[in-house]
């Protein structure tokens, strides 16, 4: 199942070092084979996802890392946050959908955001001990991570971007296989918008690293890697569908990606 230079942590969780100081941890027996990244600095280290909660990633992290550790959500969805509350210390992006899911000092997902309810899951309250702002520079000691706001697939989708290392964590905003835009909260429009954005600052040697992804040509699986060609070629063919006036239910964007598609995604190009 795993790739050569991946390996299995336990019977769950497998482990890949894809650069210098970055750990994937991936699920890759749960159905949606999440991949979630550990960042070490010199003084701390930053979970970016705690997976579907299916199995407890905190102990993974405490056998990997001594460092105190903040625990950081790309996005609300159930399966990228379903371990945050085995962390003490949690960050979340400031960001107004999210700021109004905190009442009394506990944060709860709101359902659209959470989206659990799909499977069967329930929100667990947390804490929050600190609300970075879009553009935030993270300090681990040693390495600066940049918070990026990232929304397509959903509207509290956020990135890591590690200009130094030239890494950047894009989470569910793009990886191999079919974006999710066909569920609430993604728009065309923002997908497109945030490729433009993202696209200057990328280099065509940028290793850009995924939380999800389809197993390799032997049926294989590690962390799931783009590049900035990826990127350019989300932008290029969702010029390409809506100069079609199209609404297909799936489109392509390389030989490597597609998007799943329904009519409310394409509502912000329809109101301009």
């Amino acid at each position: 199942m795993l790739a050569p230079g991946v390996r299995w942590f336990d019977d769950w969780f497998a482990v890949e070092d894809v650069a210098p100081g970055v750990i994937a941890i991936g699920e890759p027996r749960f159905h949606q084979i999440n991949w979630n990244y550990l960042i070490l600095g010199s003084r701390r280290a930053l979970l970016f996802d705690t997976g579907p909660g299916v199995r407890d990633i905190s102990i993974a992290v405490r056998a990997l890392t001594t460092l105190p550790v903040t625990a950081l959500s790309s996005h609300m969805h159930f399966d990228h946050t379903g371990g945050l509350a085995k962390f003490r210390n949690i960050a979340m992006a400031d960001l107004p959908e999210l700021r109004a899911c905190e009442q009394g000092g506990w944060f709860c997902a709101a359902d659209e955001l959470y989206r659990g309810f799909r499977e069967g899951m329930v929100w667990t309250p947390v804490k929050v001990n600190q609300w970075l702002p879009i553009g935030s520079r993270i300090d681990l000691g040693g390495r600066v991570m940049e918070l990026l706001h990232t929304p397509g697939h959903s509207t509290d989708s956020v990135s890591l971007w590690d200009a130094e290392a030239n890494l950047l964590l894009a989470a569910d905003y793009i990886y191999p296989g079919s974006l999710y835009a066909q569920i609430p909260g993604a728009d065309l429009d923002a997908y497109h918008d945030t490729a433009e954005r993202l696209l200057p600052m990328l280099r065509e040697d940028t290793a850009i690293y995924c939380a999800h992804g389809d197993p390799d040509d032997h049926n294989t699986r590690r962390a799931p890697r783009l590049s900035r060609r990826d990127v350019s070629d989300l932008a290029s063919s969702l010029t390409r569908l809506r100069a079609s006036n199209d609404r297909p239910t799936t489109w392509p964007v390389n030989e490597r990606m597609s998007l799943l598609l329904w009519d409310a995604a394409f509502a912000s190009w329809q109101r301009q």
